[in-house]
């Protein structure tokens, strides 16, 4: 912020006039509240009603979450008052208060937890982005209650600095095609996971069959049946809570299993004496068995990694790493962890003698490498996908930081 503090430290080229300062509430030409008044009933189709789970500061609710629904009549004899297209939506009490998000072209409805304002402004968008640069402002007014609250008198009283029409416009446009491109790489995100999990399916056999689906050209053995204690050797962390030091050996447990990143190290010391015989290697896979059960890890390199007894340490045996850790992904072989998982234990888990009696079925090692490696390069693809959302979101974060006042 510049020194009068009524203008913003990025803008566009051509503007320079200071910012005018309001109260939201001069803002608002209308303001769509039905809270405390409920429906006589809730359906299971018909017009949707917009909870506060729904509204995730994006730019319009998922309305394919809904879980609650009104009839036609109710809508048009029991809300008193309905959004129009592109209202703000923000909540104002229990889980997520001060989320936003624009009211969605459909049809649809918010009750109880939720206000609709309807702003005077031209520019729609600009009041939009507004409100989520001010999103941490609006949830420090928060009551300190049971349950999160605002009171609609305070967010109607938070001091707004708003610029002439044709920036607003300017800024709008430009963060609604910054959304536009989120959006987009959301997508393609999500239909790689769901095309990585149409493959899982596919690329294994099913249950009691010895071929898959889906395969590579030139390849039409029968897959065989193993145990999992017959392709691996299988060992389990320290059962101890260690002496944690500043550096030192990677510790990892359940909660690292996704990347191996770890804050936590033991000494070097401590490391010898523990895991002399189970040392994690490169191309050995960690497999969670306590609480989260059966995300699997292929050991990158073979620099010193620890390991708690949340994880088992399988050490391949004739098979391709990257294939045993996809296979165990596979639906078959989760059902049959499943199967083998002790449920009455809190947290759930697997004992190492249960895991060796896991059934999988492989195929030549030839086929494991294709598999194993047509996975891990699609995973490969997800995780750029990942981290290019990721930098477009810190991107956004940034200009609503400099972009506004």
């Amino acid at each position: 912020m510049t020194t009068n503090h009524l203008t913003p430290v990025i803008r566009f080229k051509g503007f320079t006039d200071a910012w005018e300062q309001r109260k939201l509430g001069e803002l608002v030409d209308f303001i769509v509240d039905n809270r405390g008044k409920n429906p006589p009933c809730y359906h299971n189709q018909g017009i949707p009603v917009i909870d506060n789970y729904m509204i995730k500061n994006t730019r319009y609710p998922n309305l394919s979450l809904a879980n609650r629904y009104i009839d036609k009549n109710t809508y048009n004899s029991f809300i008193r008052k309905q959004t129009l297209h592109d209202d703000i939506l923000i909540t104002l009490v229990g889980n997520g208060i001060g989320n936003i998000c624009l009211s969605p072209n459909e049809v649809s409805v918010i009750i109880q937890n939720t206000l609709g304002l309807r702003f005077n402004l031209n520019n729609k968008d600009f009041m939009f982005y507004t409100l989520q640069d001010k999103n941490g402002e609006i949830k420090k007014l928060d009551r300190g209650m049971a349950q999160p609250s605002i009171r609609q008198d305070e967010l109607l009283n938070i001091e707004i600095l708003i610029p002439k029409k044709v920036e607003q416009t300017k800024i709008g446009s430009f963060f609604k095609q910054l959304d536009d491109t989120i959006a987009l790489h959301q997508r393609e995100l999500d239909l790689l996971k769901e095309q990585k999990k149409g493959f899982l399916q596919k690329m294994f056999p099913k249950k009691d069959e010895l071929v898959p689906e889906i395969r590579f050209a030139g390849f039409t053995d029968a897959w065989e049946q193993r145990k999992l204690g017959e392709v691996s050797d299988i060992f389990d962390g320290t059962h101890q809570t260690p002496k944690y030091t500043e550096s030192g050996i990677k510790f990892v447990s359940v909660e690292n299993i996704k990347n191996l990143e770890t804050k936590k190290f033991i000494s070097i010391e401590a490391y010898e004496k523990e895991y002399a015989n189970k040392k994690a290697e490169k191309g050995d896979v960690l497999m969670s068995r306590i609480g989260d059960i059966g995300t699997t890890n292929v050991v990158k390199d073979n620099s010193p990694l620890a390991y708690y007894v949340t994880l088992a340490l399988l050490k391949p045996k004739h098979i391709d790493s990257n294939f045993l850790s996809w296979v165990i992904n596979s639906r078959e072989v989760q059902n049959d962890i499943w199967r083998h998982t002790l449920h009455i234990a809190f947290p759930k888990k697997i004992n190492l003698g249960e895991i060796n009696k896991v059934d999988l079925a492989i195929p030549s090692i030839e086929e494991q490498t294709k598999i194993g490696n047509f996975f891990k390069q699609l995973d490969d693809t997800i995780a750029l996908h990942q981290c290019e959302l990721e930098k477009l979101q810190e991107m956004k974060k940034a200009f609503l930081q400099k972009m506004f006042v």
